[in-house]
């Protein structure tokens, strides 16, 4: 099974279990299923979009599709998928109940060098959130995780937290009773199009 994550940046393309990150003109040549949230980028014809086979149960108005298959395989829990934006969405009993979105790891560190040129450095990614910084990097550094990690505990409440995204494992060092699940999106997508099958199949009988 050949699947398609477009994003607005690249697509990530799954086959056999590996994910490869290919150009947004780069498509497989040969039949894909796809989820997609450009709305500016021509697919091809051979191309599948299974975003109407998501049978998702939530109020949030106009939920991407990419949160929506991050979510899928989660009946209850916190799904986080760490990317140019931190989405974060809670399961209840297989039903969406909300979530909220941040901004990606190189926003902030992008959003700290508008302030001043003292402050363009990269984030220390092993910082300690149990002590004080006593340097520039690392009071940055504590700031952007310390934020997203004490905003996301407050809302998980005990519940497991799933990560996924580029950046998913590095905020796995931050959080709490959390997982990095690297196919989150591409299980979710799987499962949809087994549901499928299995509905067509039935239909046929």
């Amino acid at each position: 099974m050949l699947l398609a994550d477009i994003g607005n940046s690249f697509i990530k393309i799954y086959k056999n279990g590996e994910i490869e990150r290919k150009n947004l003109n780069e498509f497989p040549k040969e039949k894909f299923f796809y989820i997609n949230v450009n709305k500016k980028i021509d697919i091809p014809k051979h191309g599948i979009n299974i975003e109407k086979w998501f049978n998702f149960k939530t109020s949030y108005k106009n939920l991407g599709i990419d949160r929506i298959a991050a979510c899928y395989t989660v009946k209850n829990g916190v799904v986080i998928d760490a990317g140019s934006a931190i989405t974060v969405d809670i399961m209840e009993n297989g039903i969406h109940k909300g979530g909220f979105i941040l901004p990606g790891l190189r926003a902030y560190q992008k959003s700290f060098a508008t302030i001043s040129p003292i402050l363009d450095m990269n984030l220390n990614k092993n910082v300690s959130l149990n002590t004080l910084p006593l340097n520039t990097k690392d009071a940055i550094s504590f700031a952007t995780f310390g934020s997203i990690a004490c905003l996301i505990e407050r809302i998980a409440n005990s519940k497991k937290i799933y990560l996924t995204g580029g950046d998913g494992e590095v905020l796995l060092n931050f959080l709490k009773n959390a997982a990095y699940e690297k196919l989150l999106v591409f299980n979710g997508m799987i499962k949809a199009i087994k549901e499928k099958d299995a509905h067509n199949s039935l239909a046929k009988r």
